[in-house]
């Protein structure tokens, strides 16, 4: 029996060794995408800024175009940090010997089982930050610049009906090698029922967080701060 024993919890370690790897694998991709979006962000700030004089379509892509930047950083920052503490719990993890006897058949079992709101996070925050990286590199393309010839007018539109063709492809291939979902679509609802259990109400046995009365009212007003920011007028800019 103590072999048994031995022998599952020393097959337990190498899947937690494994899983951390993989944390970290995962992590240097998502800090490159990171590192390129911010400088975009950064060096486009001026060029992007909405004028009076843009078009009502032409104002609200520069203003989604940085949005889409902006959040790609702030999802690959997370996906990062969330695998970073992740891979360390896991690698002082101190209950294999529990674990061992539930009988995984893979690292991925183990992780969906134990750490489900993590690895939806790691997961959701990577390739949601990559998406938002593209479209916004497709915006760019798609939005008229000044002093543009028809030629490079109808080249930027062909290569950013190539890059939107391709995080459609991306989704596909995506959806066709997801395990525990059916979908990207149920990635996402598994994912706000679980932020939404865990971090607002979980119902008759809900632990209360107290950084809930800071992080609730927080989110609440992001969103009007967006809907202000994406509904200002032009001439709002003209009295300023």
């Amino acid at each position: 029996m103590s072999i048994i024993t031995y022998t599952n919890c020393k097959y337990l370690l190498c899947i937690y060794l494994t899983i951390s790897l993989f944390f970290l694998l995962l992590g240097a991709p998502a800090a490159l995408i990171a590192g390129a979006v911010l400088v975009t962000l950064m060096e486009t700030r001026e060029d992007y800024a909405p004028k009076s004089t843009d078009s009502k379509w032409v104002r609200i892509g520069k203003l989604l175009y940085r949005f889409l930047l902006a959040s790609s950083f702030g999802l690959e920052v997370v996906s990062i940090f969330v695998s970073t503490v992740t891979g360390s719990v896991l690698l002082g993890h101190g209950q294999a010997t529990k674990a061992a006897s539930v009988g995984y058949t893979s690292c991925l079992g183990l992780l969906h089982h134990h750490h489900e709101f993590e690895f939806l996070t790691i997961q959701i925050g990577f390739l949601q930050g990559l998406l938002h990286w593209l479209y916004s590199v497709a915006l760019d393309l798609f939005i008229p610049k000044e002093n543009e010839d028809k030629s490079a007018r109808r080249m930027n539109v062909f290569l950013a009906s190539c890059l939107t063709s391709l995080v459609v492809w991306i989704l596909a291939f995506y959806n066709h090698h997801l395990n525990f979902y059916s979908d990207y679509a149920h990635m996402l609802r598994r994912y706000c029922i679980l932020f939404f259990q865990r971090y607002i109400w979980s119902g008759k046995n809900h632990q209360f967080r107290p950084l809930s009365l800071i992080y609730i009212p927080a989110f609440i007003r992001t969103i009007y701060l967006g809907w202000r920011a994406f509904t200002t007028p032009p001439n709002v800019d003209d009295e300023a």
